[in-house]
């Protein structure tokens, strides 16, 4: 777990309102990390996009990780991307 700088819980907070993702890679965190975040200092939690709109470079990004070696697992938490959603997607690439 890597501690929060002051200039990334301004930013937080300079963004509130926005989706996670937004947040997220804004500040080079996980979404998780982000909601997380947000609920400590009483701020409303940034949503998550519906699962079936998540971009495609995140896509892209799970089969990168997956292809270097990463389990299911670290991939949905480096991610913030639900463990089923990251194992379809990584299945679908391996079938297709």
């Amino acid at each position: 777990m890597e501690l929060w700088r002051t200039s990334e819980l301004r930013v937080l907070r300079q963004m509130e309102g926005r989706d996670a993702m937004t947040v997220a890679a804004a500040l080079g965190r996980s979404p998780r990390a982000v909601q997380d975040m947000a609920r400590c200092q009483g701020m409303p939690v940034p949503r998550q996009p519906h699962g079936r709109y998540w971009p495609a470079t995140t896509k892209r990004r799970a089969r990168q990780l997956r292809a270097s070696g990463n389990t299911v697992n670290q991939i949905s938490a480096a991610l913030g991307v639900p463990f089923g959603t990251v194992r379809r997607w990584v299945y679908e690439g391996a079938a297709a």
